[in-house]
């Protein structure tokens, strides 16, 4: 905020915001690589991604979150929909490292 008597809870955090989809829903794991090598190379501290898929057989996409918290990164991600069974969960928060994100409602 731009108030000094309110200056919120991180008055000096840095937002950044990449896009790694196109309007027609489409990405690459090439564009995440960039975004999280970006992310390391300038000593973030937390990443967001609002995303989550079966890519846990994506191989250079799951090696770069192990990089991404070897670095101290905090990684928190969306874990999906599709649950409550048993392999439901949704990659990259399926992974030991990084805080998965879900919800419920009254009917779960």
């Amino acid at each position: 905020s731009q108030d000094g008597q309110c200056p919120g809870f991180a008055p000096d955090a840095e937002i950044h915001a990449f896009r790694v989809f196109t309007n027609d829903q489409v990405s690459y794991t090439s564009w995440f690589l960039d975004a999280f090598n970006y992310a390391i190379a300038t000593d973030m501290h937390v990443l967001n991604l609002s995303i989550g898929g079966p890519d846990y057989l994506d191989r250079p996409f799951v090696e770069k979150v192990l990089e991404i918290t070897a670095n101290r990164i905090i990684m928190v991600s969306a874990i999906g929909n599709d649950g409550p069974l048993f392999g439901t969960l949704n990659n990259p928060a399926d992974q030991m490292d990084v805080i998965g994100v879900g919800g419920n409602d009254y009917q779960d």
